[in-house]
């Protein structure tokens, strides 16, 4: 029996459509790319329901002839190769001529371009990539509007994510290439609102801090190395712009935006980056036949063909100038003490209030480093992660109502975000508040926060409202509230708890272990890893024989 078919042609562009478009944001991407290719200085997008409804492109380029208008839309059609030798020097951002036969396979699309030695422009209408309609119009440039993404493949929106975490795709996609052009300017309107108006910078640090703001350039040391057609220009953010997730941590291989492990860990590595996690942007120069950008479909992975240079001129590029201390700092070790005096301790202000000083001997410790310690017990020896302690203790407090117990502040602090974390925060306040967080809308990329939860005082409000921001990203297009609401707990918890160059006192070890031994779960931190483990004597003794 013959089970062997070719598929028919509609299946097939619908697969090939779905290699290449993941969400609204890749069709924004692909369409970037050709618009960047065809050597505009003006890029303009428009998006109206995270993109599902439409997005239109529009851009000053150099145009598509009008014989060659229907050819683009068909599979494996590009002008930017021609022989097998071509794939292995890209000099362009679009090459495998499937970007506008994919979109067009899920969508209703309308082209409308004139090449620039042209008189004529030419429009075309495609439903589901058939061509429905071909008319002369008038025009420059090239204009591209998608409408009713994924209309024909409805399980494909079913994979999408919530709308505000669409959104913030859609920003970071033009943000990135906005950083990597600055030569050209780029506008972005979501739903009649104005979210970027990048007008063309004279330099790559201009740009920078038109997107990442002049507190990023200010916070960063610039670093640049060249050798044998390879350049590196690193943006790396001193210690102000660490943080406990991975944000803005920007790689461009020739003006590509892309993730890449070799450049992360290598950069990790010659930093000596321990704890927390800095803010970067580095810019990769390199002759493109020593770089394959052939890897997917999408363009997401690229394959170097020298990693081991990459990551040599790496470390040399962190030994250019004179490192300043790693944020890690190790605590200095400690004896075992009695002679602590409660009479002259002072209080951390972490650990103010409730704790009542006794005339009890006070813990003995042994400070072992990296948040970790080891307290004399009478049957033993507790090994205890005191930061993930206070996470614990601090998760629960917040999962518990803290906005029963706010701080408010005198001066109400504005905080400026960049437009992807903004739109994000905007459409999700409600969950701030959930939280013990009183923030409100301040127009412009940026919220007020008028309260925090008591234990967050000295805590570092801008990094937790961007944290927040980055776990809402990820959730789907129905999140949980709970689970949402637990996840950000944790990262709150994280953000506002005790640090490896904290130091900490006996007393306050004490306050810690009471505290801990309230809460629900006092074995694990918020992310399930375990926080202590106690040694017996008996134990000990049979590693000696005895």
């Amino acid at each position: 029996m013959k089970k062997i078919k070719i598929l028919p042609e509609a299946l097939i562009g619908k697969i090939a459509a779905g290699e290449v478009v993941e969400r609204p944001a890749s069709v924004i991407k692909e369409l970037i790319e050709n618009s960047i290719d065809a050597d505009s200085h003006s890029i303009s997008v428009y998006v109206k329901e995270y993109g599902i409804a439409e997005i239109k492109v529009i851009d000053d380029g150099e145009g598509i002839s009008s014989e060659d208008v229907e050819l683009s839309f068909q599979r494996h059609a590009t002008s930017k190769i021609e022989k097998e030798s071509d794939l292995f020097r890209i000099q362009t951002l679009g090459f495998r001529g499937e970007a506008l036969y994919s979109i067009a396979q899920i969508s209703k699309t309308r082209i409308t371009t004139q090449h620039r030695d042209e008189p004529l422009c030419t429009e075309l209408y495609l439903i589901a990539g058939e061509i429905v309609e071909k008319k002369p119009a008038v025009t420059k440039g090239t204009s591209i509007q998608i409408n009713d993404l994924f209309f024909n493949t409805p399980v494909r929106k079913k994979f999408l994510k919530a709308p505000a975490t669409e959104k913030a795709h859609i920003i970071e996609t033009v943000q990135n290439y906005a950083i990597a052009f600055p030569q050209i300017a780029f506008y972005l309107n979501i739903d009649g609102q104005e979210i970027l108006n990048i007008p063309k910078a004279a330099s790559l640090q201009e740009r920078i801090s038109q997107i990442l703001g002049h507190d990023f350039i200010e916070n960063s040391e610039f670093r640049s190395i060249s050798k044998a057609g390879y350049k590196i220009e690193l943006f790396w953010g001193k210690e102000q712009l660490q943080r406990r997730s991975r944000m803005r941590q920007l790689i461009f291989v020739n003006k590509r935006p892309v993730k890449d492990s070799i450049v992360t860990s290598s950069l990790y590595k010659a930093f000596q980056v321990r704890d927390m996690h800095p803010q970067f942007a580095i810019f990769i120069y390199l002759p493109p036949e020593k770089v394959d950008f052939n890897v997917h479909p999408a363009k997401k992975e690229i394959r170097f063909r020298e990693p081991n240079l990459i990551s040599e001129l790496i470390f040399k590029i962190s030994a250019l100038s004179e490192k300043t201390e790693p944020s890690f700092v190790a605590e200095s070790e400690r004896i075992w003490d009695k002679s602590t005096n409660s009479s002259n301790f002072e209080q951390s202000p972490l650990f103010k209030g409730e704790f009542f000083l006794t005339k009890e001997e006070p813990v003995q410790f042994l400070n072992l480093g990296d948040a970790i310690i080891a307290i004399k017990q009478e049957d033993g020896i507790l090994f205890l992660d005191y930061h993930a302690a206070h996470e614990r203790i601090n998760f629960e407090k917040l999962l518990k109502g803290m906005s029963d117990n706010i701080y408010r502040l005198v001066f109400p602090e504005i905080i400026n975000l960049n437009p992807k974390d903004y739109a994000i925060i905007k459409d999700n306040l409600s969950i701030l508040r959930e939280l013990g967080i009183e923030a409100e809308d301040f127009g412009n990329n940026s919220v007020i926060v008028r309260g925090i939860p008591q234990f967050l005082k000295n805590a570092d409000i801008v990094s937790i409202i961007e944290s927040i921001a980055s776990e809402i990203k990820e959730e789907i297009i129905k999140p949980n509230f709970a689970d949402i609401k637990g996840k950000i707990a944790a990262t709150i918890a994280c953000h506002s708890s005790l640090r490896a160059n904290n130091p900490i006192n006996s007393f306050e070890i004490k306050k810690l272990l009471i505290e801990l031994g309230n809460t629900q779960d006092p074995d694990h931190c918020p992310h399930g890893r375990p926080l202590k483990r106690f040694v017996p004597f008996c134990e000990i003794k049979r590693w000696f024989m005895r």
